[in-house]
C-alpha cells in the first residue's frame, strides 16, 4: 500500500472516532439537561380540606377518592385534612401547610369554602384557590360545578313515564329549586299535570329530617323520590322501599340497595372533578378567573342503567330523550 493509500485509510478512521465520539458527547450532554431540567421542575402541592368525615358514602369520601386519582395522573404533592371548621381552623390549616410544603393549589370540597375562600385568598396571593360548587371568584379563586342539568332532564323523563298517582318527589340536600330546571323540565315533557313536591334537608347527612320528609311526601301521595343526599340517601331509601315507592339515587348506581325499586340513578364522578382541575392548573399553574361548568362531556356525570320495570317502549322514549339533550348540549 503507497503512503497516499496509508494516510486515507488512517485520516478515515480518525474522523470516524471522532464523528463517534462527538454523537456519544451529544447524547450524554442531552441525558444531563434532561435531569436537570427534571429536577428543576417543582412539584405541585396540593392541600385538599372538607368539613365532612371520610366515613363510606360520605361526601368526604370523595375527596380522598379524588386525591387518590390525582395523585395517580399527576405529579403531585397531596395533604388532605377532614373536619375542617371553617370558622377557627381554615386560616391556620392553610398558614400550617403553607409553610411546611409552600402549597400550589388548595382545594375546598364543597360550596361551604366558597365565601370563606373568598376572603383568605387575598390573604395568600401565591396560592390558587378552587371550590368544589359555589358561588365566589377572586383573581385566584375559581369554582368548579357540575352543569348536570341534562342528565337531571332524562331522569325527569325517566320518572314521568312510571308515576301513578302524578306526584313525584325531591328531597335535596341544598336548595337548588330555582336552579334545578332539568329534572322538572323532564317531568313536564312527557307529562305537565304531574305535581313535583321539592324538599330541602339542609345538610348532606341529617338523615332525620330526609326521613321525615319522605314520609310527609308519601302519605301526600308522592310515589316516586327522587333522593340528592350523601348521608341520608340509604335512609330514605330503606324507608321508601317498604312502603312500595319507586326512587331515583345520586352520585353513584345505588340499585344495590333496592334493584326492584330503583329507577336509575344520577351518577356525579367528583373524583373525576379533581382531574378537570388539575389539568387546567397545569397549564398555566394556575386555574381560570370564572365559574367553570363541568358536564358529561367532561366525565363527571352520567345516568345509571334503567331497572327492570322499563318497557322496551319505554326505554326507547328515554334513550331518544337522551340521544336529543345531550346533542342540545354538546361542545
Amino acid at each position: 500500500m503507497d503512503a497516499k493509500k496509508q494516510i486515507k485509510l488512517i485520516f478515515t478512521v480518525i474522523l470516524s472516532i471522532i464523528s463517534i465520539f462527538f454523537i456519544i458527547l451529544c447524547v450524554k450532554t442531552t441525558q444531563i439537561i434532561s435531569d436537570m431540567n427534571a429536577s428543576e421542575k417543582k412539584t405541585t402541592n396540593v392541600l385538599i380540606l372538607t368539613t365532612d368525615e371520610m366515613t363510606d358514602q360520605s361526601w368526604g369520601s370523595l375527596a380522598y377518592k379524588g386525591k387518590l386519582l390525582i395523585e395517580k395522573q399527576f405529579d403531585v404533592q397531596v395533604s388532605m385534612e377532614d373536619e375542617v371548621d371553617i370558622d377557627s381552623d381554615l386560616k391556620n390549616l392553610i398558614k400550617a401547610n403553607n409553610n411546611e410544603k409552600e402549597l400550589d393549589l388548595v382545594i375546598g370540597h364543597g360550596r361551604e369554602f366558597s365565601e370563606a375562600f373568598y376572603t383568605i385568598s387575598n390573604q395568600f396571593k401565591d396560592i390558587q384557590f378552587v371550590t368544589i360548587h359555589g358561588d365566589y371568584l377572586n383573581s385566584n379563586l375559581t369554582v368548579y360545578t357540575f352543569d348536570h342539568q341534562e342528565m337531571e332532564y332524562v331522569a325527569g323523563v325517566a320518572a314521568a313515564l312510571q308515576t301513578k298517582t302524578n306526584k313525584i318527589g325531591v328531597i335535596d340536600a341544598v336548595n337548588n329549586e330555582h336552579l334545578d330546571w332539568g329534572f322538572s323540565s323532564g317531568i313536564e315533557a312527557i307529562n305537565p299535570k304531574i305535581e313535583l313536591l321539592y324538599e330541602v334537608v339542609y345538610s348532606r347527612e341529617d338523615k332525620e329530617r330526609a326521613l321525615s320528609i319522605a314520609e310527609k311526601m308519601i302519605d301526600d301521595g308522592v310515589d316516586i323520590i327522587y333522593t340528592k343526599g350523601n348521608g341520608y340517601n340509604q335512609a330514605v331509601i330503606n324507608y321508601a322501599k317498604t312502603k312500595g315507592i319507586y326512587m331515583i339515587g345520586y352520585l353513584e348506581d345505588q340499585s344495590y340497595m333496592a334493584e326492584n325499586h330503583m329507577l336509575t340513578s344520577v351518577l356525579n364522578n367528583v373524583p373525576q372533578m379533581y382531574v378537570a382541575i388539575l389539568k387546567d392548573f397545569q397549564k398555566d399553574l394556575k386555574t381560570p378567573e370564572k365559574k367553570v361548568y363541568l358536564d358529561s362531556y367532561d366525565g363527571v356525570y352520567g345516568l345509571a342503567p334503567l331497572g327492570k320495570m322499563y318497557t322496551e317502549d319505554e326505554i326507547e322514549i328515554i334513550e331518544q330523550e337522551k340521544k336529543e339533550i345531550l346533542s342540545q348540549n354538546k361542545k
